[in-house]
């Protein structure tokens, strides 16, 4: 990217303060917790750093130290079973003690991690975002890590219920001067609608590749002419896995396209423009950006 997609916020302070209403709730928010979440340099560059942080904890040596434990003690444990049913008891016990250390070692990277999602900051921009939810205003994304979520499974923090939309005693205004949205190309609404296809292409023609290899085998060794028809697999197969080879290479160039479109999105919010969501391949090219 020409920028860095991580300039790219959930949502800006123009947008924070479009409605009186939600301007007085992020106000509240900030004065609770501590943090002027209105202060777009700030935001940024303290999701940066828990972000950075998470990513050390959910990637650090007490992770692989715990996989590598869970993985021998597995085997071990296996190998040890195996033996004389009455030396299995003192032969299983050294694996299952790995095995503990192993899970013990992983719930702790959990309970850190949790913890630090925990922070105040955190917890007030979670409760930002739902507010502005709640407001209608335009939130962009909400990061998969903000959450704990991975893949989009369950998450370890989700954004709180907010009530009803509260009251302002006075009008707020947003001030300044609103840049507009940039249009979105047709390469990009292209790349939104072909992102999500593909990914079998690879599989589904090297297992037909074999299907037609096995079945030319089983003809030639068993006698049997017709099964020399699964031979037809075999363009089959090169032709599924040639397909899918042109469609990544499709999606590759359209990606950087839709790239580009995030950073021209970065610079009109930075300009003051509400950015709207993004659909659902913007946010896994974003994430995978981020």
């Amino acid at each position: 990217m020409d920028e860095n997609a991580k300039d790219l916020l959930p949502i800006g302070a123009h947008a924070l303060s479009a409605d009186p209403r939600l301007t007085y709730a992020v106000q509240d928010l900030s004065c609770t917790y501590g943090y002027n979440y209105f202060d777009d340099d700030l935001v940024r560059r303290s999701l940066a750093e828990h972000e950075a942080s998470l990513r050390r904890t959910s990637r650090g040596g007490l992770v692989w130290v715990g996989a590598l434990l869970l993985l021998v003690g597995i085997v071990w444990f296996v190998l040890a079973a195996s033996d004389k049913p009455e030396k299995m008891a003192a032969a299983v016990a050294p694996p299952a003690i790995v095995l503990i250390l192993g899970v013990v070692a992983l719930t702790r990277v959990y309970y850190v991690g949790k913890r630090k999602l925990g922070h105040p900051f955190l917890d007030g921009y979670r409760h930002v975002l739902a507010a502005a939810l709640a407001h209608g205003a335009p939130v962009t994304f909400v990061p998969a890590w903000l959450t704990g979520s991975a893949d989009g499974g369950a998450q370890a923090a989700p954004l709180p219920r907010y009530s009803a939309p509260v009251a302002a005693p006075a009008p707020a205004s947003a001030g300044g001067t609103v840049g507009p949205l940039p249009p979105k190309p047709a390469t990009v609404e292209e790349y939104e609608r072909i992102a999500e296809k593909g990914g079998w292409h690879d599989e589904t023609g090297g297992a037909l590749v074999l299907a037609g290899v096995i079945g030319i085998g089983y003809a030639a060794f068993q006698g049997m002419p017709a099964a020399y028809a699964a031979a037809l697999l075999i363009p089959l197969g090169i032709w599924t896995w040639l397909a899918g080879h042109q469609l990544g290479q499709r999606q590759q160039r359209l990606s950087a396209e839709a790239r580009r479109y995030l950073d021209e999105l970065v610079r009109a919010q930075a300009a003051g423009a509400a950015v709207p969501e993004l659909t659902a391949p913007l946010r896994k090219l974003l994430d995978r950006r981020l």
